[in-house]
């Protein structure tokens, strides 16, 4: 019981702390371990970390967040073709928080910018999911618990294909990326709950997915004012524990909380539990559980 008043208490003091810097400061952290794996990010994070964390004042210093912003974005431009999504949505944020540095409500443009982050993301999820008939159909999902190694462990958990059979079909795909033949043609689905499992998948990630993004865009009825942030908690929860992009889900969170208006202890609070479960997923998510050694 006294742990649990100790989190309370915390909860509490970090959701009351000053609400620019402690976006700033969490960003910093998010960088520190997702930054881009080039000199061109990495000093610019070195240097402003050393700064930001020493005085409030520097946290909030524009030319440290456009050192920043300029190191991220030339990066994206040199390797655009690439990088993952949730880089580029850092990449989005870091400008963000630029521009909040110019501003004297800080907080507010942190704020409107966090929740444009998140309604453009699902919007652009739900679209491209909703257009591609190889998404509707299971195909797309069907190919990635098939040849997606973070997706191995439901394959022999659920599907029943085996480690061997799925090392079998990544290879048969590396050979084809590598030596393309139109006449050479695998068959790679050979379980026969396979396509059941796909398409399950599927459309429970389009329908929370949907709910998010109506939620965010009609945020002004009280209805969706309540589930907003709630819906985001649980697709974060529920998906990255599972299948570990844990810079996706990391800054997912961290926009949710600038979003948040201050005095929701709540929905704060299960924002800073998903970015500790984020760093868990690193080395605990489902995935690691089966598949790697955990001895000391």
């Amino acid at each position: 019981m006294n742990i649990w008043n100790q989190i309370k208490e915390l909860i509490v003091f970090l959701e009351s702390y000053q609400r620019d810097i402690l976006i700033y400061r969490l960003t910093m952290i998010l960088l520190v371990f997702y930054h881009p794996p080039s000199w061109v990010g990495e000093i610019p994070v070195r240097i402003a970390v050393v700064f930001m964390f020493f005085s409030s004042k520097l946290s909030r210093n524009r030319w440290l967040w456009l050192l920043l912003f300029i190191g991220f974005s030339a990066f994206s431009m040199r390797y655009w073709y690439e990088i993952d999504n949730h880089r580029y949505l850092i990449n989005y944020w870091v400008g963000a928080c630029f521009i909040s540095t110019l501003f004297k409500d800080r907080i507010h443009v942190l704020k409107v910018n966090a929740h444009l982050l998140i309604l453009l993301a699902f919007i652009f999820a739900v679209f491209w999911k909703l257009t591609s008939a190889d998404f509707l159909n299971g195909d797309f999902m069907r190919y990635s618990l098939l040849i997606d190694p973070r997706m191995q462990y439901i394959n022999t958990a659920i599907i029943g294909i085996t480690p061997e059979q799925f090392l079998d079909k990544k290879l048969l795909m590396k050979y084809l990326s590598i030596a393309p033949n139109l006449k050479t043609k695998i068959t790679m689905d050979s379980a026969p709950m396979l396509h059941t499992v796909a398409l399950l998948f599927t459309y429970i990630t389009l329908v929370i997915e949907i709910v998010i993004l109506i939620s965010f865009a009609l945020k002004r009825f009280p209805l969706f004012q309540k589930i907003k942030d709630y819906s985001l908690h649980f697709f974060v929860l529920i998906l990255y524990p599972f299948i570990p992009v844990i810079g996706f889900g990391l800054i997912l969170s961290l926009l949710g909380i600038a979003q948040l208006e201050q005095g929701e202890k709540k929905k704060f609070g299960l924002y800073m539990l998903a970015i500790i479960v984020m760093q868990l997923a690193t080395h605990f998510s489902i995935l690691n559980l089966v598949t790697k050694d955990f001895s000391i």
